[in-house]
């Protein structure tokens, strides 16, 4: 059977996720919450807000940790692998030299 939602607990949870991944814009953090209580719904679970929120919070902060480094950062990171000498990847261990 398909449950609506009640729309002020939505609301409630996009406000404090939003405030927690500020740097997410808000349409953002209320699309995550939504898809999550489609997703729970969907998939026959007891949705509650405390549910929602939960699955949206872990999927907003596997957004943020995704995000790939900054310039700056892949700059700063490189200079480092090459002041290390000849590694066999950047970033993994060095390669013997030759006795």
């Amino acid at each position: 059977m398909l449950q609506t939602f009640p729309v002020q607990d939505l609301r409630r949870i996009s406000a404090r996720l939003h405030d927690e991944f500020n740097g997410l814009s808000h349409r953002c953090v209320e699309r995550c919450v939504s898809d999550a209580w489609n997703c729970a719904e969907h998939l026959g679970i007891a949705v509650t807000p405390h549910l929602v929120e939960r699955i949206a919070r872990e999927h907003l902060e596997a957004m943020v940790n995704s995000v790939p480094p900054s310039q700056g950062a892949r700059k700063a990171a490189k200079a480092a692998a090459r002041a290390q000498g000849p590694t066999l990847f950047a970033g993994h261990r060095v390669v013997p030299r030759p006795r």
